[in-house]
């Protein structure tokens, strides 16, 4: 991977094209402040074909957004077959950021070329003042982390609707109290970490299975 340069992607243009993610749309549209602070920390990077841009066993502090082009996911950097498709949009590599795990899987570009944004999680993850983000934009984050983890759970449980860990699903907290507030943040910081366990304990039984 490679930073992009303003020549090939002006600071308009990535706008524009960040637009198509939700949690930047959601920060440009309730907080172009944040929006703006986000784009600063933000790294644009771009990748070509057959470009491993995640290797198995990297750290994983950094969640990435696709922008542009198709990843496909892999056993390892050699492995041929695809385990999963990543599109424009959506942000991946999130389990093992959560728990702070080694990356469990490889990245491959299969597009001609990618387009992609990488944000450090550590802007987000302390549960105090020390951030440079405000309270409602870790919230928002962390709704975002929650979202797509679970619906990697969801997409398990339709596959397996009979699968042991069902009832796991079940029986995740559901957050009752004051929206937007600390308490709210400390929460949901809570369940990302409750839900991305129960996703890599899934996948650890899967892979037994097989």
């Amino acid at each position: 991977m490679r930073p992009v340069t303003r020549e090939e992607y002006p600071l308009e243009n990535l706008h524009r094209i960040v637009s198509g993610v939700t949690f930047f749309k959601e920060l440009l549209k309730t907080d172009p402040e944040q929006f703006e602070l986000l784009m600063t920390q933000a790294r644009f990077v771009t990748a070509e074909q057959n470009e491993i841009v995640l290797h198995k066993g990297d750290g994983a502090n950094v969640l990435y957004f696709l922008l542009r082009g198709e990843l496909d996911v892999i056993a390892d950097d050699h492995a041929e077959e695809a385990l999963g498709t990543i599109n424009p949009g959506e942000p991946f590599g999130v389990m093992a950021m959560v728990l702070n795990f080694k990356r469990s899987a490889s990245i491959r570009v299969s597009s001609k070329n990618a387009l992609l944004a990488g944000i450090e999680f550590d802007h987000f993850r302390h549960n105090d003042n020390a951030s440079i983000f405000s309270l409602t934009t870790r919230i928002t984050f962390f709704r975002m982390l929650n979202s797509n983890i679970r619906w990697a759970l969801e997409r398990n449980k339709m596959e397996s609707p009979d699968h042991a860990l069902v009832q796991r699903i079940r029986s995740l907290p559901i957050y009752s109290g004051e929206k937007n507030t600390a308490a709210e943040l400390h929460a949901l910081m809570e369940l990302a970490h409750l839900q991305a366990e129960l996703l890599r304990d899934w996948n650890d039984a899967s892979l037994s299975d097989n």
